[in-house]
C-alpha cells in the first residue's frame, strides 16, 4: 500500500513541525495562515518575508522507498511585484528579522522559484524506506521579496508542487 504523504512547515527556536496544506508568507516566525503581521510594501528598495523551511513527510510507511524528490510550480507566481524565491537546505534554522516589518535575507534561498516547472523542477535530497515513517527530506527553504511596485491588498492563491517515486 501506498505511504500517506504530508507536508510540514518547521517553525520556532525549537522547531515544531506543523502540518499544512496552505502556507502564508509573513513578517513574523509562524505557521498560522491568519492575517497579522502581513507582508509590508516597502517605501523604497525591498522587504522580506520571514522564510519558510517546508519538507515532505511519510506520515506511514511506504511499501519499499520514497525518493526522487522534486518541487516545482507552474511557472508563473502571479504576484505583481513580489518575488517566491527558493532553495534546499540540510538543517532547519529559525526565521529571523523585524516581526511586522520584513524578514531578513536568507541566502539559501536564492533561486526564483517560478524557474522551476514540471520539465525542470528542483531536485531534493532525502529517502525512507519501509518500515519507517517521518522526515524524507531536506528542507525547501522559501521566501518572499516585496517591491516598491507590489499592489496593495490580498495575493492570489498559488499552487507548489511536490512529486517523488516510490517503489
Amino acid at each position: 500500500m501506498a505511504a500517506t504523504v504530508s507536508v510540514k512547515e518547521s517553525n520556532g527556536a525549537t522547531p515544531t513541525a506543523s502540518t499544512i496544506t496552505n502556507a502564508r508568507y509573513k513578517t513574523e516566525d509562524t505557521y498560522a495562515t491568519d492575517t497579522s503581521n502581513p507582508l509590508v510594501k516597502p517605501s523604497s528598495g525591498t522587504n522580506y518575508s520571514f522564510w519558510k523551511f517546508h519538507y515532505l513527510n511519510a506520515d506511514s510507511s511506504p511499501t519499499g522507498t520514497i525518493d526522487n524528490v522534486k518541487w516545482y510550480t507552474d511557472g508563473s507566481i502571479g504576484w505583481s511585484g513580489c518575488t517566491l524565491y527558493v532553495g534546499v537546505h540540510s538543517i532547519y534554522s529559525q526565521a529571523t528579522g523585524t516581526v511586522g516589518t520584513t524578514g531578513d535575507v536568507f541566502s539559501a534561498a536564492s533561486y526564483v522559484a517560478a524557474s522551476f516547472v514540471s520539465a525542470v523542477p528542483l531536485s531534493i535530497g532525502g529517502s525512507i524506506d519501509n518500515p519507517s515513517t517521518g522526515k524524507i527530506t531536506d528542507y525547501i527553504v522559501t521566501q518572499v521579496g516585496v517591491s516598491t511596485s507590489a499592489s496593495a491588498g490580498t495575493l492570489s492563491q498559488e499552487t507548489i508542487y511536490w512529486r517523488y517515486d516510490e517503489t
